[in-house]
Formats: structure tokens, sequence, C-alpha cells
């Protein structure tokens, strides 16, 4: 080997290194993980205050709201949320339609002070707990949006005994799936800045190497792109001691979807009528993730929303609530 070649090899090498040592930095793996848990109440809790819970079962924090036929409704297993699933819309929605909502706080977050394992067997074993204590036995209708409906998914398949009727509302088979379906492509083009933010803040706020400043931007980011009509978004606002904090420790959830977690492959395994929900303009769950969840359960049809993104039940809220009603009635 001549000189000259040697000397670009060792360049080019250099460069290599030079790149891998700016992309660690950037990236935040210089910093050790930090992560906050149950600190919601006090972080977003003051205009809205949280409903309590009807008990607390070893750390586990279960609720339940209107009466009615029950209804399973799955909370988000992630760190991107500002309240607890029983006060949310979808809840809200439901309870209008003479449901009772069951439903519980993830460990770690809000009232659930267990601490979290942040994977599918964890969110199962929770659901099985909150059926136990408040002695449902009988199948339930099951309810999941975005990843709530990925973990109902994965309930549905794994309980088919314990399930009367499906409902997944802009939700995906897995991480596989989105990634097929062109996410975060289809969300912003990779010539938008905003495309990369999304990539390197994501690697940084699951990682745990950020702070609460940057988890609510990610947030922010996301969910407003993910409204058809961007006058339904409302910001999280930023406060001056957010750079103190670190990330939700429900933040790890998402080390299983990059694992690979994924009920593409067993969709004929759930046995129950399923009702699929999407938005035609949703980035997040893009709607051929929708399309592939119709495709693969047996008993099953799609609704779309021409003019929501990934929250109909809030741009489109009578449609939704009306498409809802009359699955939840059929016999």
């Amino acid at each position: 080997m001549n000189k000259r070649r040697k000397r670009w090899i060792q360049m080019i090498l250099f460069g290599i290194f030079t790149l891998l040592t700016i992309l660690f930095f950037i990236l935040g793996f210089h910093r050790k993980p930090q992560y906050i848990q149950n600190f919601e109440e006090e972080e977003y809790g003051q205009e809205k205050p949280f409903v309590p819970p009807i008990m607390i079962e070893n750390g586990l924090a279960i609720y339940t709201a209107g009466t009615g036929d029950p209804v399973l409704l799955f909370p988000y297993p992630h760190g991107h949320t500002k309240e607890p699933m029983i006060q949310g819309p979808i809840a809200e929605i439901l309870v209008d339609l003479g449901y009772m909502v069951v439903t519980f706080d993830v460990p770690g977050a809000y009232r659930s002070t267990r601490e979290p394992v942040g994977d599918m067997d964890e969110m199962l074993s929770a659901t099985e707990e909150t059926l136990e204590r408040l002695g449902i036995q009988t199948p339930v209708n099951v309810m999941g949006h975005s990843m709530g409906g990925l973990a109902a998914l994965a309930f549905a398949v794994e309980n088919p005994e314990k399930t009367q009727r499906l409902v997944l509302s802009n939700s995906v088979s897995g991480f596989p799936a989105a990634l097929d379906c062109g996410f975060p492509g289809s969300t912003f083009r990779p010539s938008q800045v905003e495309f990369w933010q999304i990539i390197v803040w994501g690697i940084r706020v699951n990682s745990g190497r950020a702070d609460l400043v940057l988890h609510k931007k990610l947030y922010n980011l996301m969910s407003g792109a993910s409204y058809y009509d961007k006058e339904f978004f409302s910001p999280i606002e930023i406060d001056e001691d957010d750079t103190e904090k670190g990330v939700p420790i429900r933040m790890i959830w998402s080390r299983n979807m990059y694992a690979g977690l994924s009920y593409a492959d067993r969709l004929g395994q759930v046995q129950a009528p399923a009702l699929i929900l999407a938005g035609r303009h949703d980035p997040q769950a893009a709607f051929s993730c929708s399309e592939e969840l119709v495709d693969g359960i047996p008993d099953s049809h799609l609704i779309i929303f021409e003019e929501s993104g990934h929250y109909p039940y809030i741009e489109e809220e009578t449609l939704f609530k009306e498409a809802l009603d009359e699955f939840l009635k059929e016999s």
C-alpha cells in the first residue's frame, strides 16, 4: 500500500470517528438517563384537577366512570400524555353514550406508583388486575387509540374469550408497521428541518437523555402535525424549571417498540368483531396502517374520517360518536 493511499484511508477513518463523536454529543449520549415519575398531576393538573381513582391496589390506580355495560379503555403506554385516560375525550364520549369506562394509570404515571417495566406484558398484567379487582368476569368491549390501540389489540389476541367487541382508533399492528407506513416521513419530508428534529429529539427523549423541555417540544411538534385542522391544537406550555427535570419514565415503552413489537402476524387470531377507525390525514398511524388491520382481522370493518388526522374523536366528534355508538350496540 503506497503512502498516499494509506493517508487517504487514515483521513476517512478520522472523518468517520469525528462524525460519530459529534453525533454522540448531539444525541445526548454523554448524559446519563434521567427520568421523572408520577409528576403529571403537579405539572398538568392545575387548570383541570385530576379525578381520583376508585382504588389503588399494590400501586396500581384503577378508575371507572359512568354506568352501563363496561368498556375497557386502554391508557396510552408511553409518556406523551397530559391527563389520566379516565378524563380524556374518548372516556367522556363513552360515558355520554351510556357506558361504564374501565381503565387504569400505567405504572410510573399519574397515581400508579409501582415501578414501571414499560413492556406489553406489564400492560396486559395491569389490565387483568384491573378487571379482577372490579369483579368483571364476562367478556367486555375493548377500545384503544394510537398506542393504546396496540395494547387493546394485544389484549384481544391474547384473551379472545374476554373480548366482546374491539375498537381500534388510529392504531397500528406494531412499530414495524409504522415504519412501513412511512413514519416519520408520513409527518414531515426529509427536506424539512422538522423531520430531523423528530429523529434527533426522539432518540434523546426515548433514551432518557433529555429534559422536560425537549420532551414538551417533541410533544408539541408531533401533536401539532397530527391535527388536520390546526385550530384544534393546544400546545403544552414550557416552564422555566423544566430544564431541571428529566423525561417521563414511561418513555421506556419506546424501547420495546423499537425492538420490533408487532402483532401483524397474529391479526387473524382476533375473534371479536372489530371496528377500525382512521383519520384520512393521520401522519402518526398512516391510513395504510388501518388498512392492514382491517385486512388482517377477520370480522372487521373500516370507517374513515375524511377531515381528521390522528384525533378524529376531537376533529369530527359527532361522526366519531355515532360510529362508536352504532358498533357497540350491535348484537
